[in-house]
């Protein structure tokens, strides 16, 4: 394999966005006895929730005074919240990640004991106040016994929503897939419902300037040369998206493309001959775990290896985050990205 960058866990923009998070010792995450200490920690947490202690990890005192308002959600749903949601509980990983942005770490979300060891932004913080809901379903009794102050819901279809168990738990607020693919509606929409549109506004101003420093900078050195991102998941699997934080020339990174990619802001299926044809001088790709042997493969390809970018040893690897147009992602991703181009 022609030079492949390990992904660095730590970066500047992301260490000034996530201020005020703790960090673990270790660097490493995927160990038997970090997922416990973990679990033992939400348990606890979850213990001092149900008897109406502050948990671990949330914060209280930094909300607008807004309360109460009544929030109309994606699903057209008037939602009143009475008081400041002090404990969030989540279904969606976009969620959790802006949450953290907001400094306001959410009491429980589905999934939480995978994200904690697999998800490369997460490094180095510490998640264990966040009580694991289970991963294919909510588990609703746990849920009830934390008390939430609030349940942000993410569904696919918005037309046919069905919440009528978790509302009996606490108020619940809808999102469709503008999540998704839209950081700064994210936290712009959850900082509303939390009482932190303010601090939305803080850290994207934060960020936007971030890029606009990165867009000189990369713009002087790279403007003849074509940066793509793609996402590698699985066996003849390409799938690309039009990302403005890394391509608008005026919002973005800059980067320029090759002719033919997607305009599309949602991921489309490409064709290695289509890899071919556009063939970038640097090549970023994320790698979801259980895909790396079969990336490696590629280097056995003659038509991979025609690829400028890999003659010249210019393909540098992510993990699965780096798909996520999510917020902490997408600060991840661009911070990568950043560093890896300026060094090159």
């Amino acid at each position: 394999m022609k030079r492949i960058l390990r992904l660095i866990t730590v970066t500047s923009l992301m260490a000034l966005m996530v201020t005020g998070c703790g960090k673990n010792n270790s660097k490493s995450v995927n160990t038997d006895s970090k997922t416990s200490e973990a679990s033992e920690s939400a348990n606890e947490n979850a213990k001092d929730i149900k008897n109406g202690e502050n948990p671990k990890g949330v914060e209280t005192g930094g909300a607008e005074s807004i309360f109460p308002f009544t929030y109309t959600d994606a699903a057209n749903r008037e939602v009143l919240i009475e008081k400041e949601p002090l404990k969030v509980a989540i279904s969606y990983l976009p969620h959790w990640e802006s949450l953290i942005m907001l400094d306001a770490m959410p009491i429980a979300t589905t999934a939480a004991e995978h994200y904690r060891v697999t998800w490369d932004p997460f490094m180095d913080m510490d998640l264990s106040s966040v009580v694991d809901l289970g991963d294919s379903e909510i588990n609703l009794e746990l849920l009830a016994e934390l008390e939430p102050d609030i349940i942000l819901e993410q569904v696919q279809d918005v037309s046919n929503v069905n919440v009528e168990n978790l509302e009996k738990i606490a108020p619940v607020v809808v999102f469709g897939d503008k999540v998704k693919m839209d950081w700064r509606y994210s936290l712009r929409e959850i900082g509303k419902v939390i009482g932190r549109a303010e601090k939305a506004e803080e850290v994207i101003a934060e960020i936007d300037g971030k890029l606009a420093s990165a867009r000189t900078q990369l713009q002087e050195r790279y403007a003849d040369q074509t940066v793509m991102l793609m996402s590698f998941m699985g066996e003849d699997r390409y799938f690309c998206a039009y990302r403005p934080d890394l391509y608008d020339k005026e919002t973005g990174l800059g980067l320029t493309l090759p002719e033919g990619f997607t305009t599309s802001e949602t991921y489309e299926q490409v064709s290695m001959e289509a890899l071919v044809e556009m063939d970038p001088d640097y090549l970023f790709v994320n790698v979801f775990d259980g895909s790396e042997a079969l990336f490696k493969e590629l280097y056995e390809n003659s038509v991979w290896n025609s690829l400028t970018a890999v003659k010249e040893g210019h393909v540098f690897m992510l993990d699965g985050s780096g798909h996520a147009a999510s917020a902490l992602s997408t600060v991840h991703t661009v911070d990568f990205i950043v560093e890896t181009l300026l060094e090159n």
